[in-house]
């Protein structure tokens, strides 16, 4: 009997447990972000948009050395993009990508955030340019360029004023090395950065976001 007892105990407490695990491990339905910056690829203007899709969201509570408390949370994106710069005399690029977002913000409200994007660009040469037929016929045209495949690497640091002021934007900066291929048969490889806001809508496009806490 005091075995039974015992092992009904047991088996309250693991319950017990695993309840407060499911609690502090779930799955909440958060909307998702839109965002708009100024697009510089070296010195040649652009605009840059697109849609930040929430994955996971990890809250943490970390203890230093020193005893000292700190909290952060790391949040997983998936992306989807559209870029465009101006390389004066030379082409515009139009491109499209998809990526996933690394961001770890600080109680603070500062984060850093590192993204990696694959997709799709067309580059339009710049001026007018002519192309010849197999007749030899020389036509002018105004939309001549190339497709491209394109990768995107990343990284950039900001504030999310939700965090301390209650507003749903972030302000960032962020620097891209865009790589296209192929490029004449081989590689191009072109710096861009970013100067741009983030905004949080409350009921927009909500999709089942795993949620963690983590204590260390």
């Amino acid at each position: 009997m005091k075995n039974y007892k015992v092992i009904m105990m047991m088996l309250f407490f693991a319950n017990y447990c695993l309840a407060q695990e499911d609690a502090k491990n779930s799955n909440k339905r958060i909307s998702s972000s839109v965002y708009l910056a100024y697009n510089s690829s070296v010195i040649y203007p652009g605009l840059r948009a697109g849609v930040q899709l929430p994955v996971k969201r990890v809250y943490v509570e970390k203890f230093n050395k020193n005893g000292v408390q700190k909290n952060f949370t790391k949040d997983r994106f998936l992306t989807v993009n559209f870029g465009w710069y101006d390389h004066q005399n030379f082409h515009d690029n139009l491109y499209f990508t998809a990526g996933y977002t690394f961001r770890r913000t600080k109680s603070s409200g500062f984060f850093n955030e590192f993204s990696p994007e694959i997709g799709y660009s067309r580059t339009f040469l710049g001026g007018v340019t002519y192309q010849v037929d197999d007749n030899g016929t020389v036509s002018k045209s105004n939309d001549l360029g190339y497709s491209h495949g394109i990768l995107s690497v990343g990284g950039g640091v900001g504030y999310d004023f939700s965090v301390k002021k209650s507003k749903p934007i972030l302000l960032y900066y962020k620097v891209n090395l865009l790589t296209m291929y192929p490029y004449n048969s081989t590689f191009y490889m072109r710096p861009a950065m970013e100067i741009g806001i983030v905004y949080k809508f409350s009921n927009f496009l909500k999709f089942n976001t795993r949620i963690k806490h983590i204590k260390k």
